[in-house]
């Protein structure tokens, strides 16, 4: 078993088309931090721009309710228009410290549940609030209970969901891009491992001197530690960014469901998801290469399992989540209680796989006849 995996070592380090994949991670990585650094600049200016607003409707608001008491003649709509100005002259002031905050990139959680409150205020007191927020009074309500709930554990609150922190790109890419990511680590297996059946001479290696239990096993074996290695230059990655970036926060919350999370406990997840699909992705292969031996027809066959679990997500959204390298949404497993049945379901789906394969792949039906 040994050279087998000598074997897989020098093919593997032999073969261009794999340090074209290290170069597509590389620039995917870059490309995604990138992305983010601006998402988080749009995310900024929209923030600053909204509260800036803010401030200018508010004192629009407030002329205007001194006008309406100035002509009002009974006592009652006086003092309603008095109780007016006063609250959008509160509001004022909050905007007016929201815009500082984002213009600083140092949000105060303070102060976003001074500006919620005020919101629900003027829902509750029929005030025009329609300039400052379009949401409903029972989202105002549910966001305001999600705040108290990060005032009293002491949890600080990122000013963007975007930051370039590690601790952030890595729940934000589990949660939108892992699966991307588990697609790449299969265009290796594409590429790589089961590189014989593409070139049409595994019945050389199957009719050898090596048992068929053996020659899988140290492709799957291979596998692990090529998924080892990949999940390393992903660390390494990750360790540059923090460097450039820092690491972030990592009691950052996530509100999911009824439930809100620590960021180090999704951290803790991403690793057992990314894993688990890692396992379930290796053995899917194994079984389609056994079957199809062709490394055209089995990515013809997962871009259209891509496609279909995309398309008709709707309709699957019970399993999708259980096709490791096709959908990945963790917010969705961590909502219904999945991470350890989905853990568990892709390590049987391996196992199951090869054994199927080692059934599938007997010497007897590969005993070259001689022609």
């Amino acid at each position: 078993m040994v050279y087998l995996l000598k074997y897989e070592w020098h093919k593997f380090i032999r073969t261009k088309k794999n340090w074209l994949v290290f170069l597509l991670i590389l620039c995917s990585f870059i490309g995604y931090v990138s992305f983010n650094g601006y998402q988080n600049h749009v995310y900024i200016e929209a923030k600053t721009e909204q509260f800036s607003k803010a401030r200018q409707n508010a004192m629009y608001d407030i002329t205007n309710m001194a006008n309406y008491q100035f002509l009002a003649k009974k006592e009652k709509d006086k003092q309603y228009y008095g109780n007016a100005i006063e609250y959008f002259k509160r509001l004022y002031s909050c905007a007016n410290d929201l815009y500082r905050d984002y213009s600083t990139s140092a949000v105060s959680l303070d102060d976003l549940m001074q500006w919620n409150d005020l919101l629900i205020e003027g829902k509750i007191k029929k005030y025009m609030t329609i300039s400052y927020t379009t949401h409903s009074l029972d989202y105002l309500k549910k966001t305001q209970k999600e705040y108290r709930y990060l005032k009293k554990n002491h949890i600080p609150i990122k000013h963007s969901p975007y930051v370039c922190t590690t601790s952030n790109l890595a729940v934000n890419l589990s949660n939108h891009y892992l699966g991307a990511v588990l697609l790449i680590l299969y265009f290796l297996l594409i590429f790589d491992i089961f590189k014989e059946f593409d070139q049409g001479v595994y019945k050389i290696l199957f009719t050898s001197k090596y048992d068929t239990l053996k020659i899988i096993l140290t492709k799957v074996v291979f596998s692990i530690f090529l998924l080892i290695g990949f999940i390393g230059l992903i660390v390494l990655l990750f360790g540059v960014n923090t460097m450039i970036f820092g690491m972030g926060n990592t009691q950052y919350s996530f509100s999911v469901g009824n439930h809100i999370y620590m960021e180090s406990k999704i951290l803790m997840y991403i690793i057992f998801i990314t894993i688990a699909m890692s396992l379930f992705l290796i053995g899917v292969y194994t079984l389609i290469s056994c079957l199809f031996k062709s490394t055209t027809t089995s990515l013809v066959i997962t871009i259209t399992l891509y496609l279909m679990v995309n398309l008709f997500s709707q309709n699957l959204h019970k399993i999708n989540y259980f096709i490791g390298f096709l959908n990945v949404d963790m917010f969705s497993m961590l909502q219904q209680n999945k991470i350890l049945t989905v853990c568990i379901m892709n390590i049987v789906v391996l196992i199951v796989c090869v054994i199927s394969s080692i059934l599938l792949l007997k010497k007897k039906d590969l005993i070259v006849t001689g022609d």
